[in-house]
């Protein structure tokens, strides 16, 4: 899809570029205020930071998903439509990143507990819960947005929908999310490869300024792209695959899954 339309590839690239600014920003704002992150305040000042990336983040995924539906529709998807989209649903978009806020925080402090824990084995479990937790609710979390864009309901009537949709298919859409990580990690791989040549010939060849601002400039550029295409390769197969069960939901199970996905399945 990506390679018949790039404009789909492109709230992603914001979406990475908006983080990164918005972060350089937190950080300036952090170091001159001289926050202690181990304070009440400093965590309060922590969450809401990141508050603030998941609404970013959210809103320029939700972009995509309005392009990917678009394209899967026959139609020409365009910025401007993918926006006001967005903004439209942007009430549902921070509910969601809200959430997604809590489960962070329980998470970083379920993994707190496992490093203060005097047990290795329960440290391990308390790991590995944490874990489970940050996947499930990545997984809702990205079958949220695609009910939430396309049928323009609210965060809960997103999640009953969710609920009936996902029944009977969670071992689907659990493998899928495997395979889809699974892909971005291999492709990691050999970015991070990558990148380390890249950075190793700057300093080591170039060298001097002209070898630091190559490195950094070129190396920072491979990554930004790299999870920008990420992002947008995990949120259109869950785009994809919400518009196929809700086909499936209303229509039987011989709807007809969309195309890119189809030929994922071999159907």
């Amino acid at each position: 899809m990506a390679k018949q339309d790039r404009t789909l590839l492109k709230p992603s690239v914001y979406s990475v570029v908006a983080g990164i600014t918005y972060w350089m920003i937190f950080l300036g704002f952090a170091i001159a205020t001289d926050i202690d992150f181990d304070t009440t305040g400093g965590q309060i000042t922590g969450a809401l930071a990141t508050f603030g990336s998941f609404i970013i983040f959210y809103f320029f995924m939700g972009m995509t998903v309005h392009l990917v539906d678009v394209h899967l529709k026959g139609g020409t998807p365009t910025l401007s439509e993918a926006y006001a989209d967005a903004k439209q649903n942007f009430g549902a978009i921070i509910f969601l990143a809200l959430i997604s806020t809590v489960v962070e925080i329980i998470s970083k402090a379920v993994r707190q507990s496992s490093r203060d824990s005097d047990s290795a084995g329960g440290a391990i479990v308390l790991s590995i819960i944490a874990s489970i937790i940050e996947s499930i609710w990545a997984m809702l979390a990205f079958l949220l947005l695609p009910a939430i864009i396309i049928e323009d309901v609210s965060l809960g009537q997103a999640l009953t929908r969710v609920r009936q949709i996902s029944k009977g298919n969670f071992l689907q859409i659990s493998i899928g999310d495997v395979g889809v990580r699974m892909v971005t990690s291999f492709i990691g791989f050999a970015v991070f490869l990558l990148v380390f040549g890249v950075v190793y010939f700057s300093f080591d060849v170039v060298g001097g300024t002209a070898g630091t601002v190559m490195g950094i400039g070129v190396g920072g550029t491979i990554l930004c792209l790299y999870f920008a295409f990420a992002s947008y390769l995990r949120m259109a197969y869950y785009t994809c695959l919400y518009i196929w069960a809700a086909e499936k939901m209303d229509n039987g199970p011989q709807a007809p899954a969309p195309l890119p996905l189809a030929r994922v399945l071999h159907q």
